[in-house]
């Protein structure tokens, strides 16, 4: 366990830029709006925009975690 995460660590000082560290907090961040607010009418009316940026971030950290060399 302790070697996948120094690599992951090592992936993230080495392939990862600013933004993207950046925008990594706000990928974690959007499940938890989910789950917090998920009745709110605020948060459900802007349900498929939410739920198309967490997609497409999802996909650009899977590629710089394990394509990218």
């Amino acid at each position: 366990m302790k070697k996948l995460l120094n690599n992951w660590d090592k992936k993230l000082r080495t392939d990862f830029s600013f933004w993207d560290l950046g925008l990594l907090k706000a990928y974690g961040m959007i499940p938890g709006l989910f789950l917090g607010a998920f009745f709110s009418e605020f948060i459900m009316k802007y349900f498929w925009l939410i739920l198309a940026v967490f997609c497409v971030l999802a996909i650009r950290y899977s590629y710089l975690l394990f394509i990218k060399k």
